[in-house]
């Protein structure tokens, strides 16, 4: 099952964009460009995941996928992934991302 949170996260430069990638999540749309998601991880000692878009399905078979985050190529992802993880050390002092995100 895949679940899209309610305060999707995109990188400031693609905010413009937000409609157009919260609509390709959701129909798991590809677009031109390469769209990533930084997902909750699915495995025990991960903090957050970078998948491609197009494999959100493939990996949605085999565990529940809880998407924090999208962005239009891979290096902006992981630039977020990087901003999402400071902001839960700078807010808790740790890093428990799932408890910070989803609460």
């Amino acid at each position: 099952m895949i679940t899209i949170s309610k305060q999707l996260i995109l990188p400031a430069e693609q905010e413009d964009r937000r409609k157009k990638l919260t609509a390709q999540l959701k129909k798991h749309r590809p677009s031109l460009r390469t769209v990533y998601c930084v997902i909750l991880p699915t495995t025990d000692g991960g903090i957050l995941e970078v998948i491609p878009l197009y494999a959100l399905r493939l990996e949605a078979r085999d565990h529940d996928v809880t998407v924090l985050g999208v962005s239009e190529g891979k290096n902006p992802a992981l630039e977020l992934v990087e901003s999402m993880i400071g902001e839960v050390y700078r807010e808790t002092g740790g890093f428990d991302v799932q408890s910070y995100f989803l609460k």
